[in-house]
């Protein structure tokens, strides 16, 4: 009888212990968790073909059970307001006119900055001389339509602009359908080279365009929100190792796209990897966007920004 209450009490003291251990455990070592995501098929979304590329979801319990790879972020964005989709790395743009339209989505970071510019065949030297031209780009509320409407309106053209998604937007302008083209890398790179002129970059007409972003259905937010700080964090550890092993990385996306690596290089450079959010500039975004007519009316960047978790991982980072 005597052994049996030892043992009854030995287990009532360890259960409790065990408890304790697990808890102190990575989530991976004892759980995995299915997600989807969505991300361009470009070098916008380097951070998550590194990320891919070296299993850090894995790493932290995310088991990307589906991905799904789109060629412009409107097509992205639509799979997320259907709800396909909970998170993704997607361009500024086509996020805001979602958000726009009541879908409950909400920006977590920031994943680049630039990344779009407008290319033309040889003949056209400079950015006047595309008045009256046709000029091929991705639809309304895509970053490179933005950037189309702000040198027509800066430099008082008059464009006749086609709407065409960016791979058959390089195809036309390579076999000279269109006299120019306004298209995100690695287009522009893979379009210069082949010859083409890159006449203006975002860097030349808006110095801090915002570029892509990491964005979550609300829904999806409250239901995880560990998922998605793991999925920030690890947006931030790639994004580093961009900046600190820019060569390796290049050769990595470069095989994720089928890209020549030198074109990859030269694309890449054009691209600033931050997470860092300027308020001021998506407010700007916004106002554009409602400006030209992408979106019915501006609203407050506040509505689609929720930087709760980007800040406390910063934080965290900063105590460390």
């Amino acid at each position: 009888m005597f052994a049996k209450y030892l043992l009854m009490a030995f287990a009532l003291a360890i259960i409790p212990l065990l408890i304790v251990m697990l808890s102190c455990f990575p989530p991976h070592l004892h759980e995995s968790r299915n997600i989807a995501m969505a991300i361009e098929f470009n070098d916008h979304s380097a951070a998550a073909w590194i990320a891919l590329s070296k299993d850090w979801f894995k790493d932290v319990g995310i088991n990307v059970s589906k991905l799904i790879t789109f060629r412009t972020g409107l097509e992205l964005a639509a799979a997320m307001a259907r709800g396909d989709i909970p998170i993704a790395w997607a361009c500024l743009g086509p996020i805001i006119v979602l958000k726009s339209k009541g879908v409950p989505i909400k920006v977590l970071s920031m994943a680049h900055l630039h990344g779009y510019a407008i290319v033309a065949r040889p003949h056209i030297r400079m950015a006047k001389d595309l008045n009256g031209k046709v000029v091929a780009t991705p639809g309304p509320g895509s970053p490179c339509w933005l950037l189309l409407k702000i040198v027509e309106e800066q430099y008082n053209l008059s464009l006749n602009i086609k709407k065409i998604p960016p791979y058959e937007a390089l195809n036309m302008l390579l076999s000279r359908q269109v006299d120019a083209a306004a298209i995100p890398e690695h287009y522009v790179s893979l379009a210069e080279s082949q010859g083409m002129k890159v006449l203006i970059r975002s860097q030349n007409i808006w110095p801090k365009m915002p570029g892509s972003v990491i964005a979550v259905r609300e829904e999806f937010l409250r239901s995880h929100p560990d998922i998605v700080k793991n999925i920030i964090k690890i947006t931030l550890k790639s994004i580093n190792y961009i900046n600190s092993e820019f060569n390796e990385s290049v050769s990595i996306v470069a095989s994720k796209l089928g890209i020549p690596r030198d074109v990859m290089y030269k694309s890449m450079k054009n691209l600033n990897y931050t997470w860092s959010i300027d308020i001021e500039e998506v407010q700007r975004y916004i106002d554009l966007l409602a400006k030209y007519g992408a979106i019915d009316k501006s609203f407050s960047a506040n509505e689609i920004l929720d930087l709760t978790l980007l800040n406390e991982i910063l934080e965290m980072k900063e105590d460390e």
